[in-house]
């Protein structure tokens, strides 16, 4: 009876270790992978900026590739699609469609009023805007 005793309590003991463990892993699983989503978010809030202009301030940005400088530069999302063709980006400012046409963008908006840019690049997130978004988008919020 001893023996049995002793046994039920080891038993119960190692059930127990074993499923702390696997919530202790199940927590650490979720940590990162919340980790990855704070990482891998493409919205970058802006810090005061005086005196750059528009592709100076893109080129700080994470996800753009920007050639040349002023209106007549290109802008390009960084993804697997950038190398193809024409991939010229959507351009929204505070959610009205500016369209694809940097020269357009960059006559519009002064650097100094950006207030966030969030880059788009997958499918599920370009989703919202159709067609138009397939090359990608950003998006900019002024101040």
């Amino acid at each position: 009876m001893r023996y049995l005793t002793l046994l039920l309590l080891a038993t119960c003991w190692l059930a127990a270790c074993g499923s702390s463990r696997t919530a202790t892993t199940d927590q650490q699983k979720y940590d990162r992978v919340e980790a990855n989503k704070r990482n891998n978010n493409n919205t970058v809030e802006v810090d005061a900026t005086t005196g750059i202009d528009l592709t100076s301030f893109l080129r700080r940005i994470p996800g753009m590739m920007v050639r040349g400088n002023g209106p007549t530069a290109t802008v390009r999302v960084r993804d697997h699609r950038s190398a193809q063709g024409d991939s010229s980006p959507l351009f929204v400012v505070n959610g009205t469609i500016l369209g694809n046409d940097f020269s357009a963008l960059y006559s519009t908006i002064d650097p100094n009023e950006i207030a966030r840019v969030r880059v788009l690049k997958t499918a599920s997130e370009t989703n919202r805007y159709g067609l138009q978004g397939g090359r990608g988008v950003v998006e900019i919020k002024l101040k």
